[in-house]
């Protein structure tokens, strides 16, 4: 008879770039957009900012600039890997949410808080991530403090 030898203490309690709450998923605005500048793509990248790529309103980029979109959406729809991996061509269709409640990455030593406010700034890999202690601004507050997985939950708001 087989025997779990591993148990995580609890259940994650969220996955990057999904919902925060049942009514976020029913009143978030989430577009879709062709995915720029995919080489050297962290194996994370769900729950990122994602910006204006260069056909504005078509596409969006990773990188750290231009006008904030919103958060890449993990729509599960992506295939995997056998080692829970996965990767997307340049151009790849991608949701992005500029409204609502989504659970982001979270920048390595921030722990933001309720209330907190809202910045976007590169991260080791030179990709945008999301953080509490400065950087670009965007509209929105973090609901939650970090979980031990590196997210938060965040509510986006348009400008």
């Amino acid at each position: 008879m087989p025997v779990q030898l591993d148990v995580r203490p609890r259940l994650s309690q969220g996955a990057a770039g999904t919902h925060y709450t049942a009514w976020s998923a029913n009143n978030a605005r989430v577009w879709t957009r062709a995915l720029e500048n995919t080489s050297g793509l962290p194996s994370l990248y769900f729950g990122r900012p994602a910006f204006e790529g260069s056909i504005p309103g078509q596409s969006v980029s990773i990188d750290v600039g231009g006008n904030f979109e919103g958060v890449l959406m993990n729509n599960f729809l992506i295939e995997h890997n056998l080692a829970d991996g996965y990767s997307l061509e340049e151009g790849a269709a991608v949701g992005v949410c500029d409204i609502g409640d989504v659970w982001v990455k979270l920048a390595d030593g921030d722990n933001a808080g309720y209330g907190a406010a809202v910045f976007v700034t590169g991260d080791e890999t030179g990709r945008a991530i999301f953080t509490s202690q400065g950087g670009t601004q965007v509209p929105g507050r973090f609901l939650g403090e970090r979980t031990e997985d590196g997210l938060a939950p965040v509510e986006i708001r348009r400008g």
